[in-house]
């Protein structure tokens, strides 16, 4: 066994296919397959099985991902280490975070990391819902993830960022008078959450799980549910005049800036933000750098 071997490997569970896995490693499909038969034969076990057309990775798969990943990390950091003596002057950051997150707090992450070190290649990609993302962490896919804390498990460690307030969009627009009249969002009531169809995301996800929690703590539910997969859209069908919304404060006062009709709560509603890194992850010089950063100044601040 060797580390082409282990890198071939690794390829095809982050890059889902033999054909992927093999145009990134820049070798012919037939290599890359010979690669993997003999790193199962070295080890004696069978690492991938066929579902379909597709090649899934097995539970043994599973717990050699995890070994493969730190040896060619060490063998990486060799490299690394004569040609940039850790500077990053090179290298790939990935980072995954929830859709909303995306859109709220993983941009001035970005930006104090490229900032500093503009060399690094940065890669963000969104997640469906925390278990996807927790996952990609998990094998390693990203290297770390922006999410709710409650999303971590074991061998990933969780640095809070922040408690993210939530607000309501009401459905409707303010009208020219309201929008002239300067003054604070008022707080909502158990009345208008009960009297309005609500448009949410579907049970499972982080942010319909703060949505119900928090008709909860009014007793009530809405008379109607809309649920549509699409984050972005929240905002736009609240102001369309389709129901009230339950979004990041920050999503509602972006849609108040447009004309929305924004509410508060009268106890805030919040979600614990935090960076979730694999404990083997804790120690590259990027994603060192990158906690460093994100710990110097609150996202929002």
């Amino acid at each position: 066994m060797n580390l082409e071997q282990l890198e071939a490997v690794v390829a095809v569970v982050d890059y889902g296919s033999y054909a992927a896995a093999a145009d990134v490693l820049r070798i012919s499909q037939p290599s890359l397959t010979r690669r993997i038969q003999r790193c199962e034969t070295d080890l004696g076990l069978a690492l991938f099985t066929r579902v379909g057309r597709r090649m899934q990775v097995t539970d043994a798969g599973r717990s050699v991902l995890g070994p493969a990943r730190r040896m060619l990390q060490e063998a990486n950091g060799l490299r690394a280490l004569a040609d940039a003596q850790q500077a990053l002057t090179a290298g790939t950051l990935r980072i995954g975070a929830l859709p909303s997150l995306v859109a709220t707090h993983v941009p001035e992450l970005v930006a104090r990391f490229h900032a500093a070190h503009p060399d690094v290649r940065i890669e963000v990609t969104g997640a469906v819902d925390s278990a996807e993302l927790l996952e990609a962490v998990d094998l390693g896919r990203i290297d770390l993830g922006v999410a709710d804390v409650a999303t971590a498990g074991p061998g990933v460690e969780v640095r809070l960022l922040e408690e993210q307030r939530f607000a309501i969009v009401l459905p409707g627009l303010r009208t020219v008078a309201e929008r002239e009249a300067e003054h604070t969002p008022p707080t909502i009531t158990g009345d208008e959450l009960a009297a309005h169809t609500l448009v949410t995301l579907p049970r499972g996800t982080s942010m319909r799980t703060v949505t119900d929690e928090a008709y909860a703590r009014f007793g009530v539910q809405p008379p109607r549910v809309i649920v549509t997969t699409q984050r972005d859209a929240l905002t736009r069908f609240a102001t369309a005049g389709v129901g009230l919304t339950v979004v990041p404060e920050r999503l509602a006062d972006w849609a108040a800036a447009n004309g929305a009709r924004v509410r508060r709560f009268p106890t805030p509603v919040t979600r614990g933000i935090g960076l979730l890194v694999r404990h083997d992850s804790l120690g590259t010089p990027a994603v060192s750098a990158f906690l460093r950063l994100a710990e110097r100044v609150p996202p929002g601040d």
